[in-house]
């Protein structure tokens, strides 16, 4: 942490005036005292070495702290604090029992007091002093931890989503090769043209470190997926992409909505006719709501497989951007998995 001591002088100065010389002027004749302690030179003097004296309880306080608190047991620090009050007791004694003593030839206390009456008449002011170190080192600490339990939230936040991102790519990257494969393969005319759409997707998921993207450019992406995923099923009833509103109008994290049509063409079962893949992407002012629909594959298919990491990868990114502002639901019936994804927009 830091050291701040120009803030703690100002609550220190604000602490003398009030509660010493507001409270003298307050006190019948105070004005009168006033202008007789500075039309004294002697007594103006006295003045301000009791305002710097005095200054010490309060930075020796906050520097114990910030020397000490954390790094030693209770008993050292109460020590160390006892040892800074009777320092700073015999400062003010040195200052104007000897120094301004030998300068105005008059002291400040009566001779004939004893040292243990004049450690404990200087008590007091520890005891209106000290404290605003320690109120200011606690109130500086407190702040600082919270700052750096920010820091590092946000840090640990940025390096999962990171982690979560990467493991969108390959997955898509593994399947959109396979595919590209097979068309080589077979001197399929269409291989050109999809190579081409890869490399704007690669390009789109390897490059693109922004953290919001406009839907529009998902939307794009999302379309693309969608026909490079068909390349390599035979017989695929044409899915049905239906957009309502402006995809404009929103931006979301890249790659968000990828996952969700992924699982749909790895799990569903897409051959049947009048049994399309559904994606409804519906856009308001306030509201994000995107569906996608497939039917089952039969046999041996099993509900803990469903999804999978890319369903999860969403679920994890969802509440680490989207806190008490998303709804993500996953239904299965006999012959259909949905999944629904809802964003809601954060108030102004």
């Amino acid at each position: 942490m830091p050291l701040r001591i120009g803030p703690l002088l100002l609550w220190y100065l604000a602490t003398y005036l009030l509660v010493l010389r507001l409270r003298a002027l307050l006190r019948p004749g105070g004005v009168e005292r006033l202008f007789t302690t500075y039309s004294d030179l002697h007594l103006t003097v006295l003045s301000l070495t009791s305002l710097l004296t005095f200054a010490a309880y309060s930075v020796g306080s906050y520097l114990l702290l910030h020397r000490l608190y954390g790094r030693y047991n209770r008993i050292l620090i109460v020590v160390a604090f006892a040892g800074l009050t009777v320092g700073c007791m015999l400062l003010r004694a040195f200052i104007e029992e000897y120094i301004l003593y030998h300068i105005f030839g008059g002291y400040n206390y009566d001779p004939a007091m004893s040292w243990a009456y004049y450690l404990l008449d200087n008590l007091y002011y520890a005891i209106i002093f000290l404290p605003v170190g320690i109120v200011y080192f606690f109130t500086q600490h407190g702040r600082y931890t919270l700052a750096r339990q920010h820091a590092t939230e946000v840090a640990y936040r940025e390096t999962e989503l990171k982690f979560l991102r990467s493991q969108v790519n390959p997955h898509f990257l593994f399947n959109t090769l396979n595919n590209l494969y097979s068309l080589v393969s077979s001197n399929d005319g269409r291989s050109l043209p999809v190579l081409e759409k890869l490399s704007g997707l690669l390009r789109y998921s390897l490059y693109n470190q922004q953290e919001l993207v406009p839907l529009s450019r998902e939307l794009t992406y999302v379309r693309t997926l969608i026909e490079l995923e068909s390349l390599r099923i035979h017989g695929l009833t044409p899915p049905d992409l239906r957009v309502t509103g402006d995809p404009e109008r929103w931006q979301v994290p890249p790659l968000l909505l990828v996952p969700l049509i992924e699982n749909a063409f790895k799990h569903g079962r897409l051959t049947v006719a009048n049994e399309p893949l559904r994606v409804r992407l519906t856009i308001t002012a306030h509201r994000l709501s995107f569906v996608v629909t497939n039917p089952l594959r039969g046999g041996s298919y099993q509900a803990d497989r469903v999804g999978g990491i890319g369903l999860a990868n969403v679920r994890k990114r969802l509440q680490l951007l989207y806190p008490g502002r998303h709804a993500f639901t996953v239904d299965r019936s006999a012959t259909t998995f949905t999944v629904r994804l809802s964003l809601h927009r954060a108030a102004a």
